[in-house]
């Protein structure tokens, strides 16, 4: 039987606006970090979701969202939604990536690992494991949201749900992929919603 569950990335945070590399680092949402984070409880209203759990990243720019998102603290902290470990890297600057292989969805595959940091595989299986996790447990009625980081969203979607979907535009800040959940654990993107910019920048 079919469930369904939201995912949603973190608002814009001070390192987002300096280019500086934030996975296992931190640093606070912007101004209009939150604005998108309530841009997106705008969303969540209107669309009439009321969340029987809310998980997020242990990570303070994603539980500042997931609190202005859903005006609630009961939220439940899992690791396994953190951002990708970047290593020795963590909060240089951007240019100082290795070049993105896009051909695949691999990211930056496991060039951080020489550093301490994490391989692309590693994230999307930490990040399967967690949300699979909760989804075995849950109940055909729950509504779920889950609140984690770009790299590891992306991760997640390219290489464990069906048929991954190439967005029309760039998954922005606070943006909302709505997945859907198989007994089987297959999982499948239905629709990618940017909050802010209030349009679909995927629907399946």
């Amino acid at each position: 039987m079919t469930k369904f569950f939201y995912l949603m990335r973190h608002g814009q945070t001070r390192f987002n606006v300096q280019g500086r590399i934030q996975g296992a680092c931190d640093s606070p949402l912007t101004d209009l970090g939150i604005e998108q984070a309530k841009a997106a409880r705008r969303f969540f209203q209107k669309e009439g979701l009321i969340f029987n759990r809310v998980y997020s990243s242990t990570q303070e720019r994603a539980c500042d969202t997931a609190e202005l998102a859903t005006g609630r603290q009961d939220y439940i902290r899992l690791k396994g939604l953190k951002e990708w470990d970047f290593g020795a890297f963590e909060a240089h600057q951007e240019y100082l990536n290795p070049k993105l292989h896009r051909e695949d969805g691999s990211g930056y595959r496991d060039y951080f690992v020489a550093y301490g940091g994490e391989s692309n595989v590693q994230v999307y299986e930490r990040m399967a494991a967690a949300i699979r996790g909760v989804m075995a447990e849950s109940s055909e009625d729950d509504c779920l949201l889950f609140v984690s980081h770009g790299g590891s969203i992306t991760q997640f979607y390219r290489h464990m749900t069906e048929n991954p979907p190439t967005p029309a535009k760039r998954m922005a800040n606070c943006a909302i992929l709505k997945i859907s959940y198989e007994p089987n654990c297959k999982m499948e993107v239905q629709s990618i919603f940017n909050p802010m910019e209030e349009e679909y920048i995927f629907e399946r």
